[in-house]
């Protein structure tokens, strides 16, 4: 048997499923990678790292071991930093 909560009123931010909140998201996580300093230009064939980012998915490719660690080393960096 299941029983719901009382309803939590919200005073901040936007509300789930929103269309505005996928645009800030993605303004946001837009910054974040151009922060990184990770080049998006191209595509991997030409280039050791690539970054495919959209909504709150980030898929990063690389040739190596090493290039994917510090693709991700930056990226995190840079996420940090925006908090």
């Amino acid at each position: 048997m299941s029983h719901l909560s009382e309803p939590i009123p919200t005073t901040r931010g936007l509300k789930q499923g929103n269309a505005l909140a996928c645009l800030l998201f993605n303004i946001a996580l837009e910054k974040g990678i151009r922060d990184s300093g990770i080049q998006t230009r191209g595509t991997i064939f030409f280039k050791t790292v690539q970054i495919l980012a959209y909504a709150d998915d980030i898929d990063l490719m690389a040739r190596t071991t090493p290039g994917l660690n510090e693709a991700f080393l930056k990226l995190e960096k840079s996420a940090r930093n925006m908090g």
